[in-house]
């Protein structure tokens, strides 16, 4: 099959569970699809190394893309529940406004969660290699964040305790 596929702007496309097998797949504003449960109805197996879904924003169930390793889901609005993608290496979330439970992503390599400023707890996400919290304005304990290779905390102006982050490289 197909190894790399980008579907980027096809805006039509709805139905992309037979994409279960493709290895690096670009859905950037493909806005109609909803259902992102890949080959499971046709008995396969998830093998999506890479997916993008940035900007489809009607997808709200993301619980099935556990096992994709690099995953992008800046800008879907709907998104809520990502208590599933604890096991995905990077993992974009930018501009996912309505995340704020992010207790599960404690050992997701590279997190960027900024602009989703309804977050205020993150204090599961110390094991997190590279942390991007710009424009998490909610946040102000960062006691956990110490281990924290990369941090950005850009705009987050109501964090005044900062003693915590000496270790940070």
């Amino acid at each position: 099959g197909v190894h790399t596929l980008n579907l980027s702007y096809c805006q039509n496309i709805i139905d992309v569970s037979a994409l279960g097998g493709v290895y690096t797949l670009n859905l950037l504003y493909c806005q109609n699809i909803v259902d992102v449960t890949f080959g499971e109805a046709l008995g396969q197996k998830n093998n999506i190394h890479t997916l993008n879904l940035k900007g489809c924003r009607n997808i709200i169930d993301v619980s099935k893309l556990g096992t994709v390793y690099i995953l992008n889901l800046s800008h879907c609005y709907k998104v809520v529940d990502i208590s599933a993608l604890g096991q995905v290496h990077t993992l974009n979330l930018s501009y996912c406004k309505n995340v704020v439970d992010v207790k599960a992503l404690g050992n997701v390599h590279t997190l960027n969660l900024s602009y989703c400023n309804n977050i205020v707890d993150v204090s599961e996400l110390g094991n997190v290699y590279n942390l991007n919290l710009a424009y998490c304005y909610n946040i102000v304990d960062i006691s956990a964040l110490g281990n924290v290779h990369t941090l950005n905390l850009s705009y987050c102006e109501y964090i005044v305790d900062v003693s915590a982050l000496g270790n940070v490289h």
